[in-house]
């Protein structure tokens, strides 16, 4: 029968224990009694049950303190240009591995002088412009109407045209055709009936006033006058005619069509018959931009100015019309604003002729009136 192995533990302990008790005297049994004997530094031990139960009370008191090991420093000296990273957990979701330490890592050199800080952006300020941001500069403005006297003469007038005929008279334009006035002796400029039609010769004679009081300074623009023996060029313009030089000059000029610029069948001005529009533009214009023309069609002048009566403009009058709707400062514009109809046979009065003289030039080049003034 085989005994199970807690059998045999026990047999073998009963033995030994016979075996000690009979042999206590001897050396042997006293080297088995040391063997077995119990612990004597057990007697201050606490049972396990006190272990277990100090354990848990020691992890619900606060934590103590823990002295360093003296062989660590207490104070771990500055690294020049380093800084001290410390590792952060990582979060649930990241995947990267916590460093259990500390690392120290190099920087560049931060320090930044003040003159090496970058300047902070700063946004300009919008300021209105004078003009539109096209690029076109702002329509001259004449003079505002002050003089008591003017204001009566002009009231007549339509609003938007007395300013421009108040400059011309300061400029001297009308000076010609005026008597001093006793009661007003400084009014000898101002511009009698202006509402009254205005004629061929008298528009020539503003024409070439007004533009050397303009270009008083430049002679190279200015307008000659014809020399009193010059073989006149159209038969009602004789040599007493009191301006056969200014309207001979403006023939010899090229600026008024004449047998000299090609027109064999002009041989009359008919200074005495009242300007039209035609006439207006055709002599004014070549005034403004001093170089050829562009050329131009009925279907060019159109387009560009929209008049339903193009057809009925005279060929040669075409250019100047098509050459004016390109000047932003435009004759047409300036006198009779915005219209449809261009009406070129269609007689012009004393002030709408003054208003058209008030600018020579466009808007890359010109002078007003009131330039012309502030320039004396």
């Amino acid at each position: 029968m085989l005994l199970s192995k807690p059998a045999i533990f026990v047999s073998l302990t009963i033995c030994l224990l016979i075996s000690v008790s009979g042999c206590a005297n001897n050396s042997a049994s006293k080297e088995l009694e040391k063997i077995f004997a119990a612990d004597p530094h057990l007697k201050n031990n606490s049972p396990f049950n006190q272990l277990t139960q100090t354990s848990t009370q020691n992890n619900q008191q606060p934590e103590k303190t823990v002295q360093a090991q003296s062989d660590v420093p207490l104070e771990i000296s500055p690294i020049p240009d380093s800084e001290l990273l410390e590792k952060s957990e990582p979060s649930a979701t990241s995947t990267l591995p916590a460093t259990p330490q500390a690392e120290i890592q190099p920087l560049p050199n931060l320090t930044v002088s003040p003159e090496e800080l970058p300047t902070p952006a700063v946004a300009a300020l919008s300021t209105p412009t004078p003009f539109p941001t096209d690029g076109i500069p702002p329509a001259p403005t004449p003079t505002p109407l002050e003089s008591p006297v003017l204001k009566k003469v002009l009231r007549d007038v339509p609003t938007g045209l007395r300013p421009y005929i108040a400059d011309l008279a300061k400029l001297g334009v009308f000076q010609q055709e005026q008597t001093k006035n006793q009661d007003n002796p400084n009014a000898t400029n101002i511009l009698v009936k202006p509402q009254n039609l205005v004629s061929r010769r008298v528009y020539a004679r503003w024409l070439v006033n007004g533009n050397n009081e303009m270009f008083a300074n430049n002679p190279a623009k200015h307008i000659r006058l014809a020399r009193a023996n010059e073989k006149p060029i159209f038969e009602d313009v004789p040599k007493t005619d009191p301006d056969f030089a200014v309207i001979q000059g403006l023939a010899e000029s090229g600026l008024i069509p004449s047998p000299l610029s090609g027109d064999v069948n002009v041989v009359k001005f008919r200074p005495d018959d009242f300007l039209t529009r035609e006439d207006l533009i055709l002599w004014k214009v070549p005034l403004d931009f001093r170089q050829p023309l562009p050329e131009a069609t009925i279907e060019k002048v159109k387009a560009a100015w929209d008049f339903q009566d193009t057809s009925k403009i005279d060929p040669a009058a075409l250019r100047a019309v098509l050459a004016d709707a390109e000047n932003d400062f435009s004759n047409i514009r300036r006198v009779f604003g915005y219209t449809r109809l261009f009406r070129p046979d269609k007689t012009v009065s004393r002030a709408e002729a003054a208003a058209v003289l008030w600018y020579f030039g466009d808007q890359n080049d010109g002078i007003s009136a009131q330039m012309a003034l502030q320039a004396k």
